[in-house]
């Protein structure tokens, strides 16, 4: 295993943006959801979106139960559905709720491979489509982020939002040549729920928060003048976001969850979270995810890894209704 296995993500570009909402019912209980025993919501865009303006449990949207145990009992919600928390639903477009600063929207990246491909494709400069026609039944009307990815052999490809815009250039300028990445107060917050469905089952799926220590394009010297950002390749400075990996027994709380072909609800705690093992040159003070101070979600699929090759992880998801979870 190298260390590219992670969240490497952040190292390269993105490149649409996004628009936000919620609203459902289920048969399942959400995975994880009882371990929060609150609500949900929150995340912010990259560079040329839109700005208006999203873990780890699983439930199958539609279908819906009754509550107190007769017939005709009132459907049992697994939506949340509280609009200071939401980060995007996509009903309109692929930006953030603008709640608490938030604002930007969700875009897609990869690693550089020069036969990667997303669909819809990037188009400079303009945000990132969502899909009008497909939703899960907490959205109304329809309405989910979309992407199809192939050909990203190195480390893979993701989906993202950061929660805040950027600095401006005079203030100070990052690896990618734009404004360090401000940060996002969600010390308030425990997690990120979202609902996602796929093509075919996805492996390789991790959830990341990069942070003002672990994001390349942050800047925390701000808060720490001793401190300088990490890089993404090997050395003392390289780093990891925050993350969970889906399906990894590293992560006991999430072995089980896959993101497979029905509408599922995933509910990500930040207590769960460790930086990768391959990607730990620096360990951020406390060494622990600082909520406090961050800067961005994302929802990567890694590529195939094995001892002696790598190769494409190809897939085709949907995801909807982000929400902080309380």
């Amino acid at each position: 295993m190298t260390t590219r296995d992670l969240c490497f993500s952040l190292l390269l570009s993105s490149a649409a943006l996004g628009f936000s909402g919620c609203g459902s019912t289920n048969n399942q209980a959400a995975q994880g959801g009882s371990r929060a025993g609150g609500t949900s919501g929150s995340t912010g865009g990259g560079a040329g979106g839109s700005s208006v303006g999203g873990a780890a449990g699983a439930s199958v949207g539609g279908g819906g139960g009754s509550s107190g145990g007769g017939t005709g009992g009132t459907t049992v919600a697994s939506c949340i559905n509280i609009a200071d928390d939401l980060i995007a639903d996509f009903t309109t477009d692929n930006g953030l709720s603008p709640v608490d600063g938030r604002s930007g929207g969700f875009y897609v990246y990869g690693d550089g491979s020069l036969a990667g491909q997303f669909d819809p494709p990037l188009v400079k400069d303009q945000p990132y489509p969502i899909d009008t026609t497909t939703g899960n039944t907490c959205s109304s009307p329809a309405g989910s982020f979309h992407v199809k990815a192939t050909g990203w052999g190195v480390w893979g490809a993701a989906l993202g939002a950061d929660f805040m815009p950027r600095m401006p250039l005079d203030a100070g300028m990052a690896y990618d040549g734009k404004g360090f990445k401000t940060t996002y107060d969600a010390s308030k917050y425990k997690g990120i729920s979202f609902w996602a469905k796929a093509a075919a089952p996805l492996t390789r799926v991790q959830v990341s928060f990069p942070d003002v220590y672990t994001d390349a394009a942050a800047n925390p010297s701000i808060i720490d003048p001793s401190i300088s950002s990490c890089v993404y390749s090997t050395g003392a400075s390289n780093c990891s976001p925050y993350l969970v990996k889906l399906g990894d027994s590293t992560f006991p709380n999430y072995q089980d969850y896959q993101i497979d072909t029905t509408w599922k609800r995933f509910d990500i705690f930040f207590e769960d979270t460790l930086q990768d093992q391959y990607n730990t040159g620096f360990v951020p003070p406390g060494n622990q995810i600082t909520v406090k101070y961050l800067t961005s979600v994302a929802i990567q699929v890694n590529a195939n890894f094995t001892a002696t090759d790598v190769t494409p992880n190809d897939f085709e998801i949907w995801v909807d209704d982000i929400n902080f979870i309380e």
